[in-house]
């Protein structure tokens, strides 16, 4: 330590034995005082722990307090801030005002104590050297001590015989409690060396039975993670499989798209235009005089009927245009109403009229079909309004144009049923609009089909609507046609018709029986194939019979 620190400890010295009222005789006279105070053991304890600076750090705070007290300035209730000290020590600095005066004078009193323990030479300075007199502690100052025991018992300057011989029997008996602690320590000591090997004995034992069972897990999961592996293999060879069926698949509907292509171009062109034109498309098709006079002269349909059926499909084209799109099935549902009105009045009529059974076989049909149309069009405005923005445009439009043209269809059919001999039929050029627009329900069903083929590996009731729709439209082909084919005019093409007609037919049955098939065995490649086959010869003979009365 340096001469500064020594110097510090000195003038600290100085001030807390003026403070405490020590002279040189009082401090000789109580030079046990530090010994004796039992009732602060532990704290004097506590202080002899501390490092030299660290009770040099307390010492100052304490003088500068004392000095502080001596003052007695009223405007200084408590020592101020000092930017060299950390806000701790401040703190601390400022909580030795709030103690009272006995409770400071006993830290004081330890701390000079032990300053003098620490510092001789501070000691020595005081008054012309106290420390001459004897130690102030025996339990601090063991050197001074013994020289005091070395004097044999006799008197020391300023010290009685009798305080010598007190101060020595305190210091063996200290020696003796010292080395008994010592005794003791070593005793627990050994004993704690002793628990601690227990103690690892037992970690390594646990640690060796946890080990082992460690290794019977890692042996088990290898064991399943073989299995799992070879599982793994097993899914991803039967994926591959699917892929590649998957892959021949894709191509063969590639190639039949490319055939029917001329055909879904027409009906993208069409559809892209058929907004709020529902109604325009029955005038068109049985025209405005006929669609009347089939209304009201036959007694079969309400003119409101029809009056409702157009309202509410110019309500759905115009909510289908809103910000609401969810508003579509509001006006879908008048639209239900309005089918289900008209299908009733026209099963009415059949009930309570002799009409033909052609007529009630092409009547069938065609409600067959009605029903089909409005199935899709209520797919269509569901999907508008839960996929709003990722529907193709104009699929709405399209599917109003379908339902329309064989609402059409219906009010033609029972202007045929009430003026026309029984089998009369279409005309020619009334035929050739009839199979276009069932030639573009056709394509939309064949497509929707080969989409699920691609996408699922499953097949449910969905796929079976799809293959019952696409026979449902070829049942009410042939029907309608094959009563054309019997009129004069058709007998130039009568007989290439007919058997036209006769492979619609027998392709509508396979596909019926291929789609059952599927349902039950959904994996199988060569079953999909022939259905794409067989939608494609759908696709083909229709479009042939087309080219066929074009002719």
């Amino acid at each position: 330590m340096s001469n500064s620190t020594d110097d510090a400890a000195a003038q600290q010295y100085d001030v807390l034995a003026s403070f405490l009222g020590f002279t040189a005789a009082t401090l000789a006279a109580n030079a046990n005082q530090a010994a004796i105070a039992t009732s602060r053991q532990g704290a004097k304890e506590k202080m002899m722990r501390l490092s030299r600076q660290q009770f040099m750090d307390l010492s100052t705070d304490v003088t500068d307090e004392i000095k502080r007290r001596i003052a007695d300035v009223k405007d200084v209730p408590f020592l101020p801030l000092s930017d060299l000290y950390l806000p701790k020590r401040n703190q601390a600095r400022q909580k030795l005002a709030t103690l009272p005066a006995p409770k400071f004078k006993e830290l004081a009193t330890d701390i000079f104590w032990d300053l003098e323990r620490r510092f001789p030479g501070a000691a020595q300075q005081y008054s012309g050297g106290v420390a001459a007199a004897g130690p102030r502690s025996a339990v601090e100052n063991v050197a001074p001590l013994s020289s005091m025991v070395a004097g044999g018992g006799r008197g020391v300057e300023g010290i009685s015989p009798e305080t010598v011989d007190r101060l020595r029997n305190e210091y063996e008996s200290r020696i003796e409690a010292l080395q008994n602690k010592i005794v003791q320590m070593e005793k627990d000591h050994r004993t704690a060396r002793e628990e601690q090997q227990r103690s690892y004995d037992l970690t390594i034992s646990d640690q060796s039975a946890r080990m082992q069972d460690l290794e019977g897990n890692h042996s088990r999961l290898k064991d399943d993670y073989l299995k799992l592996k070879n599982k793994f293999d097993a899914l991803q060879d039967d994926y591959n499989n699917q892929q590649q069926i998957a892959s021949d698949i894709r191509t063969e509907a590639t190639n039949l798209l490319e055939e029917i292509k001329s055909l879904t171009h027409k009906n993208e062109e069409l559809s892209a235009q058929l907004a709020a034109k529902a109604r325009q498309s029955i005038i068109a098709t049985v025209g405005v005089a006929a669609a009347d006079a089939a209304v009201e002269d036959s007694g079969v349909l309400d003119k409101m009927r029809l009056q409702a059926y157009y309202d509410a499909v110019d309500n759905l084209l115009q909510a289908s245009k809103s910000k609401t799109p969810t508003s579509v099935l509001v006006a879908m549902k008048s639209i239900v109403i309005a089918c289900k009105n008209i299908t009733e009045d026209a099963e009415l009529y059949e009930s309570n009229n002799n009409i033909s059974a052609e007529s009630r076989d092409s009547l069938e049909a065609i409600k067959n079909n009605l029903s089909n149309s409005l199935t899709e069009l209520m797919g269509a405005a569901k999907s508008h309004a839960t996929n709003y923005g990722s529907v193709a445009p104009g699929v709405l439009e399209a599917a109003v144009d379908g339902l329309s043209s064989t609402v059409g269809d219906l009010v033609r059919g029972l202007k045929e049923a009430l003026g026309m001999p029984a089998g009369s039929g279409y005309e020619i050029d009334e035929l050739k609009d009839y199979l276009e627009k069932q030639t573009d329900l056709i394509v939309q069903a064949i497509q929707s089909l080969l989409n699920s083929m691609r996408q699922n590996q499953t097949f449910g009731p969905d796929f079976t609507a799809t293959v019952s729709s696409i026979s449902t439209i070829v049942t009410s082909i042939v029907q309608v046609s094959g009563i054309t084919m019997s009129k004069p005019s058709a007998a130039g093409f009568r007989v290439r018709g007919l058997e036209i007609l006769a492979d619609l037919k027998e392709s509508s049955g396979k596909i019926g029986e291929l789609g059952a098939n599927l349902v039950a065995q959904p994996s199988s490649k060569a079953l999909k194939q022939r259905i794409a086959s067989s939608s494609y010869e759908i696709a083909k003979f229709v479009k042939e019979l087309i080219s066929l009365i074009e002719q």
